[in-house]
C-alpha cells in the first residue's frame, strides 16, 4: 500500500517538477563549480562515443550515449557540457524527456525510476576553447595534429561528460578522422574502415575511469609496439620523420613497466598501454587513462636524451595508472594520493635504474627545495588543496617515503596493495590509506599525519634523520659541508672523492664546489673527474667553467666534441670568448659534429653572424636561417630562444613579427606570456612597434580577434 501511494506521488512530481525547472533555466543560468556536478542518486555505467574531425576546421561533430543506473527517484540528470554550438538530447528509455542547457551543463528532465536503466544520447557540435587544441604546425590555415588535456581543463568542453572526477564510467570511442592521419584514444583498437576521405577508429574500453582521463590525440603517427613480462601490450608511438630517435627516446621503458609492476604488487588495470608525443603540449606528461600524452621536446636521438631524457616522466606518468587513474583522489584535499605517489613511485624507477645514491641524492635535493619553499614563508600544508605543486609532488613524495620507513618495508608494500585493491575504480581519501596502514603495522599514524599531511611547514629535520640513515648519505652531507670551507681545507676530500670505487653523485657534488674556487689545483680535479667518462659530470663541467686557460684548454676542446649538445654548446661558447681566430674555431667545430639539435644549431649561426671572417652572403645566410626558428613548426622552448636571440642582435624580419603576434594567441599560457611580454617590450621602439602594427594584416583571424582583446596594437 505505502509503495503505491508512493508510485502515483511521484510520477505528479516528476510531471510538475519537469516544467518548473525547465521553466527556472530559461530564468538564469547555473555555473557550476570546479569539481564538477555530484549526482549520488544516479551511476553513469557507460558511455559509447564518436567524435568526427576534418583538418579545415577547429569544431568538432559528435555523440555520445550513456547508459545510467537510477539508484533513486530523481526528476533531473545534469551532464557537463561546455561550448557546444548545437545539441539535441534523445532517449531510447525515456523519449518524453525535456533538456536544456546553461553556461556549463545539460540538463535532462523525466521520471527516472530507482532500478531501472537510463539511456540519454547527445548529438552536439562544439567549438572548444580549451581542452581540445588543434595545432597547425605550417601555418597554412588547416590542423596537422589535435590532442586532448582533459585535468583542470575539463573534458566536457569537447565532449558531454562529468566533471567530477567521483564519477567513472566505461568508455568507448569511435573517431572518425581525415584518411592519413592516425587517430589515438583510450583502450584496444577493435577495428577500422576507410571510405574516401575518411577513416574511422574504433576503440573500447573494459573498465570504469573518470571523464577528466579521456584521451584523443590525431596527427601523423608510426609506432612500434612490445610487450610487457606479463604479456601487456606497449605501444610507443613517433612521427615518422623521428624513427631514429625512437628507443633513445624510449629508452628502458620495458623496463620501467616491469619494475612498477612488481614494486606496486597490482598487476597493470588496463587492456594496453600507449606513449604519444603531441606538438606544443601544456606540461610535460599526463597520464590518461593507458594512453600517456607528453610534450614532443623528449623526443631525442643518443645524444639530446642526456640532455633531456623522459625517463622520469615516463615513469611518473605510468605510475598514475595506478595513483590516479585505478584509485582517484576524493577531491583536491587528497591531490597528493596521486601526485605525491607518483612522483615518488617514479624515484623507486630511478633508484632500480641508476641506484640507490641516486635515489637518496634525488630526495635531499627534494627536500631542499621544500626547506626554501618554508623559509621564504611560500609552503603550505599538504593537504591544502591550494597547495602548490612543488608540495603535491615532491613533499607528497616524501611523505609516501616518510610513511615507508615508519611502518615498514613489508607493511608499507602489503598495505598499498590492500589500498588499490579495494579502491580499485573508485575514489579514495587519505584516511582511507592511513587506516589500512595502521592495520597492517600496528602504528599509530597521528603523529605523522599531523607532521607530514598537516603541518604547514615541511619537517625538514625529520628529513635530514631519514636521509642520515643512510650509510652513503652521511659521506655526501659531509661533502655538502664543504660548500663553506676554503680550497685548501677541502682539497683532501675532493681528492678522496676521486679514488677508486667512484660515487658520481659524489663527483657531481664536488664540481659544483670547484666553481667556487679559484685554486689552480681544481683543474687537475676536473680532467680526472672528466676522465671517467660520465656524461653527467662532463657536462657539469662544461656548465660550470667559467673561462679557457692553459689549465683547461685541452679538456675544455675535448668536451666541444662530446655526448651531449648541451655539453658542446658550453664548450664552444668558452672556446670562441677565448679564440684569436674565431671563425676558424667555429668552422672546426661545425665540421666536427656528426649532428647537432637545435639549441646547439642557433647557438652556433649567433656566434657566426657576430665573428670576423665569415663573408656578408654567409652571414645573411646564418641571419636567415635564425629567424626560421621562430616558426609554428619548431617547439616552444626553440621559439623563445630564437626570439630572444633576433632580439639581442635586432634582426627581425616580417615573418618573426607574424610569428610573434601568432605566439601571443597561443593555447600554451607560458608560451603567450612570454610573446605577449616580448611585444610589449618591442613596442618601447618606435620601429618595432610600427612593424608590429603592420604586421597585424597577416595574422590569423583567431588570433587577431585574441590580440585585439590583450595587446594595444591599435
Amino acid at each position: 500500500m505505502h509503495g503505491s501511494s508512493n508510485r502515483g506521488m511521484t510520477f505528479v512530481f516528476c510531471q510538475s517538477m519537469r516544467y518548473f525547472f525547465i521553466a527556472l533555466l530559461f530564468s538564469f543560468s547555473t555555473i557550476l563549480d570546479a569539481q564538477g556536478i555530484e549526482q549520488p542518486k544516479v551511476d553513469f555505467i557507460t558511455a559509447t562515443a564518436q567524435v568526427e574531425v576534418d583538418t579545415s576546421i577547429t569544431y568538432i561533430k559528435g555523440s555520445v550515449s550513456f547508459e545510467i543506473q537510477i539508484l533513486e527517484d530523481v526528476d533531473t540528470l545534469k551532464i557537463d557540457a561546455r561550448n557546444l554550438d548545437d545539441f539535441q538530447v534523445t532517449s531510447s528509455t525515456h523519449p518524453d524527456l525535456a533538456s536544456s542547457k546553461n553556461d556549463a551543463e545539460i540538463v535532462v528532465v523525466s521520471c527516472f525510476r530507482e532500478s531501472k536503466t537510463a539511456q540519454i544520447t547527445i548529438n552536439y557540435t562544439a567549438t572548444p576553447t580549451q581542452a581540445l587544441y588543434f595545432i597547425d604546425k605550417d601555418a597554412d590555415g588547416n590542423w596537422d595534429q589535435a590532442w586532448t588535456q582533459g585535468q583542470g581543463k575539463y573534458t566536457s568542453n569537447w565532449m558531454p561528460s562529468i566533471d567530477d572526477v567521483n564519477e567513472k564510467m566505461i568508455w568507448d570511442i569511435s573517431v572518425i578522422a581525415p584518411n592519413g592521419l592516425t587517430a589515438i584514444a583510450n583502450g584496444k583498437l577493435l577495428s577500422k574502415t576507410s571510405d574516401q576521405d575518411a577513416t574511422t577508429w574504433n576503440y573500447d574500453m573494459t573498465r570504469p575511469m573518470s571523464s577528466y582521463l579521456l584521451a584523443l590525440a590525431i596527427g601523423d603517427y608510426a609506432s612500434q609496439s612490445k610487450k610487457s613480462e606479463r604479456g601487456t601490450p606497449l605501444q610507443f608511438y613517433y612521427y615518422p620523420e623521428d624513427k631514429s630517435k625512437l628507443w633513445s627516446t624510449y629508452q628502458q621503458s620495458v623496463e620501467i613497466f616491469n619494475f612498477l609492476e612488481k614494486e606496486i604488487g597490482i598487476a597493470y588495470p588496463w587492456q594496453n598501454y600507449k606513449q604519444v608525443p603531441v606538438k606544443d603540449f601544456l606540461y610535460a606528461g599526463m597520464e590518461n587513462t593507458g594512453t600517456t600524452f607528453f610534450d614532443d621536446q623528449f623526443v631525442q636521438d643518443a645524444a639530446g636524451a642526456i640532455d633531456r631524457s623522459y625517463v622520469n616522466v615516463n615513469a611518473h606518468e605510468l605510475s598514475h595508472q595506478w595513483f590516479g587513474n585505478l584509485v582517484t583522489a576524493q577531491s583536491g584535499e587528497h591531490h597528493w594520493l596521486q601526485e605525491g605517489f607518483a612522483t615518488y613511485y617514479a624515484l623507486l624507477a630511478e633508484k632500480e635504474l641508476y641506484g640507490n645514491q641516486h635515489f637518496m641524492v634525488k630526495l635531499y635535493e627534494n627536500a631542499e627545495a621544500l626547506a626554501d619553499q618554508t623559509r621564504t614563508g611560500k609552503s603550505i600544508a599538504l593537504l591544502d588543496p591550494k597547495a602548490s605543486s612543488l608540495t603535491f609532488y615532491q613533499h607528497g613524495a616524501w611523505a609516501a617515503h616518510a610513511l615507508r620507513e615508519l611502518v615498514g618495508d613489508a607493511a608499507f608494500k602489503k598495505s598499498i596493495k590492500e589500498f588499490l585493491q579495494e579502491y580499485s575504480f573508485k575514489s579514495a581519501s587519505t584516511d582511507d590509506l592511513l587506516n589500512i596502514m595502521t592495520a597492517n603495522s600496528g602504528k599509530d599514524l597521528s603523529y605523522y599525519k599531523k607532521t607530514w599531511l598537516l603541518s604547514e611547514q615541511f619537517p625538514s629535520q625529520e628529513a635530514l634523520r631519514l636521509l642520515r640513515a643512510d650509510k652513503f648519505m652521511e659521506e655526501y652531507l659531509q661533502l655538502l659541508a664543504r660548500r663553506i670551507s676554503p680550497f685548501e681545507d677541502a682539497y683532501n676530500s675532493y681528492k678522496e672523492t676521486l679514488k677508486y670505487p667512484v660515487s658520481k653523485e659524489m663527483v657531481l657534488e664536488m664540481i659544483a664546489q670547484l666553481n667556487l674556487h679559484d685554486d689552480y689545483r681544481k683543474y687537475s680535479l676536473q680532467s680526472t673527474a672528466a676522465s671517467i667518462n660520465n656524461a653527467e659530470i662532463r657536462q657539469l663541467i662544461a656548465l660550470t667553467t667559467r673561462e679557457v686557460t692553459p689549465d683547461n684548454q685541452n679538456l675544455v676542446a675535448e668536451l666541444l666534441l662530446d655526448k651531449s649538445y648541451l655539453t658542446r654548446e658550453s664548450a664552444m661558447y668558452l672556446l670562441w670568448n677565448a679564440a684569436i681566430n674565431k671563425e676558424k674555431m667555429l668552422r672546426t667545430a661545425w665540421s666536427a659534429w656528426d649532428t647537432t639539435n637545435e639549441s646547439l644549431e642557433m647557438a652556433w649561426l649567433v656566434l657566426a653572424i657576430n665573428t670576423d671572417g665569415f663573408i656578408d652572403q654567409e652571414k645573411l645566410s646564418f641571419t636567415t636561417r635564425l629567424q626560421q626558428f621562430t616558426a609554428a613548426s619548431f617547439g616552444i622552448e626553440t621559439r623563445m630562444a630564437a626570439f630572444d636571440y633576433l632580439k639581442a642582435l635586432d634582426f627581425f624580419a616580417e615573418s618573426n613579427y607574424i610569428d610573434l603576434l601568432n605566439s601571443a594567441a597561443h593555447h600554451n599560457w607560458r608560451y603567450y606570456t612570454y610573446a605577449r611580454n616580448l611585444i610589449k617590450e618591442l613596442q618601447k621602439d618606435p620601429k618595432h612597434a610600427a612593424a608590429l602594427k603592420a604586421a597585424m594584416d597577416q595574422v590569423n583571424d583567431k588570433a587577431k580577434t585574441k590580440l585585439e582583446q590583450v595587446l594595444d596594437l591599435e
